[in-house]
């Protein structure tokens, strides 16, 4: 027994020993991180790379729309007749009274939308109305108030019927026009200065001019509606001479029938249109710019035959001059 328990004494010595060394080795591992951390600082706390926000961008905010108005200068329509239509002189004075060409002060306003691609190019699409320049004219033309039959003077033979340029009529023309004119427009601004933001630009398009047009013609001699009897007659041949029995040159399109020269009409032409620009712009606010300019239109020329028997004719250059104040709208 003795022996056993000497055994288990020195067995318990043994671990109590173990026991210190491992808390002596432990306590020098907290001394040596200590001093580590002393000499090197502390070690930085785990970081997780930052999630970056999802970049919101406004949908449209270079979109606009516009709206303009102005005042257009356009050229008034000139009238015509055939020469061979035209009464000598000291009938009614004049061919055509009332009314001078010249320019005519029209109307014109339209709409558009747009969009800008940076602080210098932008580009819109405009429809434009104008009411375009009328007319209210009055004219003379030869007119026969009937059939007179002419023999050759040398030979006898019927030669045909007399132009008598003494039968006129005075006829009165109404016309009434407008013009809508569909463009795609670029602009170029040339910098900001004070608030104001000049800018050049052009645009190609279409026009389309819409004339409506009436006449009406009474004889000068007794103010009755002209409405003459030119049936032909034998056995003369359906010729117009003069009182030599010449025939006339070229022939008057005057046809050997009953007659009728009131007209109303109604005529669309297309045409191609350009148009150059300059103006400048004024920011009211963040939404919207005040815009005032000048504006060239070129919109082609439209010709309308209203009385085919005088060759009475309308011809409309649509060219123009415009000063337009607007507002282009930035849609949020």
């Amino acid at each position: 027994m003795p022996q056993d328990a000497g055994k288990r004494r020195a067995a318990f010595m043994d671990d109590r020993m173990r026991l210190r060394t491992i808390l002596a080795l432990a306590g020098m591992a907290a001394a040596g991180e200590a001093a580590a951390a002393d000499l090197f600082g502390a070690a930085p706390p785990v970081t997780y790379p930052a999630t970056k926000a999802a970049t919101l961008v406004e949908a449209g905010s270079n979109w606009y729309i516009r709206g303009d108005v102005g005042v257009s200068l356009d050229n008034a329509p000139s009238i015509s007749i055939a020469g061979v239509s035209t009464p000598p002189p000291g009938y009614l004075g004049s061919t055509f009274t009332g009314g001078t060409t010249g320019y005519s002060t029209d109307f014109a306003g339209g709409v558009g939308f747009g969009y800008r691609f940076n602080d210098y190019l932008r580009l819109d699409a405009t429809w434009e109305y104008r009411n375009g320049p009328s007319r209210n004219r009055s004219l003379a033309a030869i007119c026969p108030y009937g059939l007179v039959g002419i023999n050759d003077p040398n030979t006898g033979a019927r030669a045909g019927f007399l132009y008598d340029t003494t039968n006129t009529c005075v006829g009165s023309l109404a016309l009434r026009q407008h013009n809508n004119t569909v463009l795609a427009n670029a602009y170029v601004d040339l910098g900001t200065y004070s608030g104001f933001t000049p800018y050049v630009g052009g645009g190609l398009g279409l026009n389309v001019n819409s004339m409506q047009a009436s006449s009406n013609f009474s004889e000068t001699a007794n103010g009755l509606g002209y409405a003459a009897d030119l049936s032909p007659f034998a056995p003369y041949p359906p010729v117009w001479v003069n009182a030599a029995g010449q025939p006339i040159a070229p022939q008057p399109a005057i046809a050997f029938a009953p007659q009728n020269w009131n007209r109303t009409i109604e005529s669309t032409k297309y045409n191609f249109a350009f148009a150059l620009a300059a103006g400048v712009g004024f920011q009211l606010n963040p939404s919207a710019t005040l815009d005032v300019g000048y504006r060239y239109l070129n919109a082609g020329t439209s010709t309308l035959l209203i009385n085919p028997q005088t060759g009475l004719s309308v011809r409309q250059r649509n060219d123009s001059q415009e000063i337009r104040a607007g507002v282009r709208y930035v849609l949020q």
